[in-house]
């Protein structure tokens, strides 16, 4: 055995052992991989066929060989106030998504249909069909339309997640150029005759990032030239996009990811009724700690006392308990703020609830009854009207 050989065993065995094996896989035409997607390395390769749209969004300078990989869009959330696909990237040997999983990401919603959708229009082409691209593409950036429920008023539209579902692409409707506040939920879309129908995702399902034709397909046949087979492997702006739009996923998204629709998004705010709501209940929280503190300070010593060794029993101090209603005020602010809905509304809820016992408490140790409006509570009698 030569020297030049010995020299090619080393280096091809030293290849190997630090990550080499996508490049060995391309060079042998198999093999696979599930190595990260490699970013920035190579100049924009043309993709195969002829995209009226095409500009300068899909130069991503890609050196990935994509046909080892597959993505699977998860769900379309509202996260970090940015409507988002949150999706998982698999490599070689993935066995239609059930393992090689490189990692869950998110990416915006526009730039994902985007890739998305020229993917589509890519893969029909290669199929021999035709694939109209809608224009209604234009408003993956905030647009302006024209209606007449407004007198023929601008309304601004951009393409975001359907609230109802998570899992299907939506319009939102918006007030300003930039498309940051939303119109009224009376705002019917559906009047200005816009269609959406053709920029689906299918959501929850894996997808190959290259589409190869049949070898006996005719599309197949006629695109076929020295450099298709070597060159198309790196042909997927579906996948290529995502990738280059990706943010990490985190524990957080994805719990988002993974909740029923009806709390899809973790930071999508109250509206109008919600947030009536929450006056209504935080100005009735401030009365009643108002009223408690009234009934206290009209206590009788011995039930003050009384009070006082119920908490000292329970390992506490009376300044325990004043900290922590002022902590659990403070924790309620924090959540609306936070827009954690959920919370909010437990805390609130909770806070009222155990005022309105706690006073009524209070009111019946020194009364001997309680009456709301004149409807007695508790006392003497079966309940109803106080006379």
């Amino acid at each position: 055995m030569t020297t030049s050989t010995n020299m090619r065993l080393v280096l091809s065995l030293l290849a190997f052992l630090v990550g080499g094996a996508s490049a060995a896989a391309a060079a042998a035409g198999g093999g696979a991989t599930s190595s990260p997607p490699v970013e920035g390395m190579r100049d924009a390769r043309e993709l195969s066929g002829d995209y009226a749209w095409d500009d300068d969004f899909f130069t991503l300078n890609d050196d990935t060989l994509w046909s080892d990989y597959a993505l699977n869009p998860k769900r379309c959330v509202e996260f970090n106030g940015q409507e988002v696909i949150v999706f998982a990237m698999y490599g070689g040997g993935h066995n239609n998504c059930a393992r090689a999983q490189l990692g869950t990401y998110y990416a915006p919603v526009a730039d994902f249909v985007r890739g998305y959708t020229k993917q589509k229009d890519m893969d029909y082409n290669l199929q021999g069909q035709d694939y109209d691209v809608p224009d209604e593409l234009a408003y993956t950036t905030c647009t302006a339309a024209y209606g007449d429920d407004d007198g023929g008023a601008a309304v601004y539209l951009k393409l975001g997640c359907n609230d109802s579902t998570g899992k299907a692409i939506a319009m939102k409707a918006f007030e300003d150029a930039d498309c940051t506040e939303p119109k009224s939920n009376n705002y019917n879309i559906k009047n200005l005759g816009i269609d959406i129908s053709d920029l689906r995702v299918k959501f929850e399902t894996c997808q190959d990032c290259v589409y190869w034709p049949s070898g006996d397909d005719d599309a197949y046949a006629a695109d076929v030239d020295d450099g298709f087979e070597s060159n198309h492997g790196y042909d997927s702006p579906m996948c290529g996009v995502a990738w280059k739009s990706k943010t990490k996923c985190n524990r957080k998204c994805q719990r988002l990811a993974t909740k029923g629709a009806s709390s899809y998004s973790y930071h999508a705010g109250f509206n109008a009724l919600g947030k009536f709501f929450l006056a209504v209940f935080t100005m009735s929280g401030i009365f009643l700690l108002l009223a408690v503190h009234s009934q206290r300070k009209r206590m009788a010593t011995e039930d003050a006392v009384y009070e006082e060794a119920l908490v000292q029993k329970a390992g506490m101090q009376m300044k325990h308990v004043v900290f922590g209603i002022m902590g659990i005020i403070v924790l309620t602010v924090l959540f609306a703020m936070l827009k954690a809905k959920f919370l909010t509304w437990a805390f609130l809820l909770g806070s009222n609830v155990v005022l309105f016992g706690y006073w009524a408490y209070l009111r019946f140790r020194k009364e001997g009854k309680v009456e709301v409006g004149g409807f007695r509570l508790f006392g003497d009698g079966d309940g109803g009207i106080a006379a």
